[in-house]
């Protein structure tokens, strides 16, 4: 039995089916497809667990992203999930009456994962969207050693063989998709990681849903006498999914940095993430925006702060400040632009790449970041060219990743002879899916063919 969290719809048909075949070729043995049908209410025994998290008081500490049932991560989970609504930020009671529910639904889903691997023979399982709730799933299973099905970023469509790889921290759907130090890159290598990073860098679409954002031009500050630039992130999509690193969410961490850079009274240039002004009607976007707005109310007063509140190409800022000004990012693609123009960085380690490439200056916790912000520029340390150009390499030519030219959108795009503009249009109006038998079946045993294997 193949248990997945979707069925052959959309552009899960591709992916569910590829998965699936893949899993066969693993095992050697065909299976079902089984949908993963959530149960009506969790066990006693996690009521039982949620009563006494209540009452010990970890219901409502700080530490409670770390919360585990059974050794299953679940706090940060629910946390993500959780801090993906815009009441949590703006409402107390909201935010723990959600809190609870999306605990309850983390027991759900708990009690299901149980019932199909105590009452199925299930061979292999795909799961969507780990960045929420659906991350308990992925590693229940884990921990059950089966094989499990995946598609995030940054490596695209991936799977973790549990039954032959050795390394338990794979369990952890953050590590299984970290960007790791595969083997060192020749020259040649280096030169065509080096051209496209400059070519991406240099773009205003470098990542593909900012590709609509009408980008403006820099005012007339003097960009040279900032001692630090922030980058802000979604503040409602897919927290903590590379793990928790002491902030529940990107506004506590944002509200930590500026609250100290203030006490230091350095002057501190803050950048509103271009997804912020995607004139679209997503609802993360316009939630994003409403939150910021709050934060910028908040903190406008402060003399040394400046906030650059419109889509701003980072290149172009790059360019003006001081070569002497910090870069401070939680994770993305600015500390990658940030090490192409040799500016020195920091950044956490629950990240995209491994904390092997040394190429920013990282911190796994609260304490670490504080330590770090208290650093003077002179003993801040540089990004390393060649393990640079080794993660550029990794992300954009080896396996699946999602700029790679194995990445599963890129051979249904190419088998469907689509463009990349009429591509994204019709996934908006789910009109991905099945076509021919013949295009199906071909699609479905190039992206089976190239599923990223992590840990190998």
């Amino acid at each position: 039995m193949f248990l997945s969290t979707r069925g052959y719809h959309y552009t899960y048909n591709y992916l569910v089916k590829s998965s699936k075949k893949n899993c066969e070729s693993l095992l050697k043995k065909k299976t079902h497809l089984k949908i993963f049908k959530l149960q009506i209410l969790p066990s006693i025994k996690f009521l039982l667990f949620l009563t006494y998290v209540i009452f010990s008081g970890k219901f409502f500490m700080k530490n409670r992203g770390e919360i585990k049932f059974e050794k299953i991560e679940i706090g940060r989970f629910i946390l993500a999930t959780t801090y993906s609504e815009y009441e949590c930020y703006t409402n107390k009671f909201k935010f723990y009456l959600i809190f609870i529910k999306r605990f309850l639904l983390a027991g759900r889903i708990l009690k299901t994962c149980s019932y199909y691997y105590t009452n199925y023979n299930i061979k292999g399982v795909y799961v969507d969207h780990c960045m929420y709730l659906n991350g308990i799933i992925f590693s229940f299973f884990a921990h059950k050693k089966l094989p499990v099905y995946s598609n995030n970023y940054p490596i695209g469509l991936f799977f973790v063989d549990f039954k032959k790889v050795k390394n338990k921290y794979l369990s952890k759907i953050e590590d299984a998709l970290r960007l790791r130090v595969k083997k060192k890159i020749n020259i040649s290598q280096k030169k065509k990681a080096e051209k496209k990073i400059s070519s991406l860098t240099k773009k205003k679409d470098f990542i593909p849903y900012l590709a609509k954002v009408a980008y403006t031009e820099l005012d007339n500050l003097d960009y040279k006498s900032f001692d630090y630039v922030i980058y802000t992130h979604s503040f409602t999509d897919a927290q903590l999914i590379f793990g928790y690193a002491g902030f529940e969410n990107n506004l506590e961490w944002l509200d930590f940095t500026l609250n100290h850079l203030i006490k230091k009274n350095k002057k501190v240039l803050i950048k509103a993430h271009p997804n912020f002004y995607n004139q679209t009607t997503n609802q993360k976007c316009i939630w994003d925006r409403k939150i910021y707005e709050i934060f910028f109310q908040k903190y406008m007063k402060f003399g040394n702060l400046t906030f650059l509140n419109k889509p701003i190409h980072n290149y172009l800022l790059l360019k003006r400040i001081s070569k002497k000004c910090i870069l401070i990012s939680m994770h993305g693609t600015s500390i990658l632009e940030a090490s192409y123009m040799n500016f020195k960085s920091i950044c956490s380690k629950k990240n995209i790449f491994d904390k092997k490439f040394n190429i920013s200056n990282m911190w796994n916790d609260k304490n670490e970041y504080l330590k770090l912000l208290n650093t003077n520029y002179s003993k801040l340390k540089r990004p390393n060219n060649t393990h640079f150009l080794e993660l550029i390499y990794a992300m954009f030519f080896l396996s699946s990743t999602e700029y790679s030219v194995n990445f599963y959108e890129n051979i249904i795009r190419r088998n469907l002879k689509l463009t990349k503009i009429k591509y994204r249009e019709l996934l908006r109006m789910n009109k991905i899916g099945k076509k021919t038998t013949l295009i199906e079946n071909k699609i479905i045993s190039e992206i089976g063919n190239t599923i990223h294997r992590a840990g190998y």
